[in-house]
């Protein structure tokens, strides 16, 4: 009896679970074609394939030193890796254990020409990540240039409208009390106990904390500038707080790294 595991994964952690179940299925039909029993499955989600960093991918790898399974089915060779070294050093780890790796969709014969498909296959997996980042980067600093959103987390105080920061009418009057509550001398203890108490979240959905705070008390994007991997640009997204009590925030907090005790106590003390 023929023995398989089959390896599935999506990289984008935007992809839905149909991504899965398409590449299961894809590697089901195949098996039963080609006699294999499908012992188990390993699935990796939101994990890139440009490295071997993968929990059930390296999970896989190791179990196959036991050596019940005798194939890696795979829906194709860019599910197993997008990186020619990664590929080459895990292939022969596995075949160290007797074990090769299939691709359901791709028809890749034995001996030498399989070889050159093989490898053809492999470094057009490797070009299309390389390129697809390339693409990628070079769209995130073009929307940085008009300072435009490039996803990830909206600071609090702002929401994103058409592609641009905009200030949230709802939350940005918090922002601008925390700096002021903090600049007149409130503890940052006393500030998250009572936004906690208020029900009001974090801009990750979490209860406030000192360090949320501190990071909250040090984003000069309040001051009105966009920053994005290292570009910045002042005036691109509207002002939160003006500059003068930024600095008297900033001040305060400079002092309270020579007093931890003084800054963590509830009430105020010489």
């Amino acid at each position: 009896m023929k023995t398989a595991v089959i390896y599935a994964r999506f990289s984008d952690g935007k992809q839905r679970e149909e991504s899965i179940e398409g590449q299961i299925q894809a590697c089901t039909e195949y098996a039963i074609e080609h006699n294999y029993t499908i012992i188990g499955e390993y699935i990796d989600r939101a994990f890139s394939a440009k490295t071997d960093d993968r929990p059930q991918f390296q999970k896989m790898i190791h179990d196959s030193s036991k050596k019940n399974f005798q194939a890696v089915i795979v829906y194709q060779l860019d599910r197993f890796a997008r990186n020619r070294i990664d590929s080459a050093v895990n292939k022969q780890k596995l075949k160290n254990n007797g074990v090769t790796v299939i691709s359901a969709k791709e028809q890749i014969a034995e001996g030498a020409d399989g070889i050159l498909m093989e490898t053809v296959l492999e470094g057009f997996a490797e070009y299309f990540s390389a390129d697809l980042s390339r693409k990628v980067n070079r769209g995130m600093n073009t929307n940085a240039e008009k300072c435009l959103s490039n996803g990830g987390t909206i600071p609090f105080g702002y929401r994103v409208e058409d592609g641009r920061y905009v200030i949230n009418e709802k939350t940005a009057p918090i922002v601008q009390e925390i700096f002021k509550r903090y600049a007149n001398g409130e503890t940052a203890k006393s500030i998250c106990d009572s936004l906690n108490a208020r029900d009001i979240k974090t801009a990750r959905g979490k209860t406030f904390g000192r360090t949320s705070l501190n990071k909250m008390l040090q984003n000069r994007k309040y001051l009105g500038i966009y920053i994005f991997n290292g570009q910045e640009h002042e005036g691109g997204i509207p002002q939160i707080i003006d500059k003068d009590l930024f600095e008297k925030v900033g001040e305060r907090m400079q002092a309270n790294k020579y007093a931890p005790a003084r800054s963590k106590a509830d009430v105020e003390y010489i």
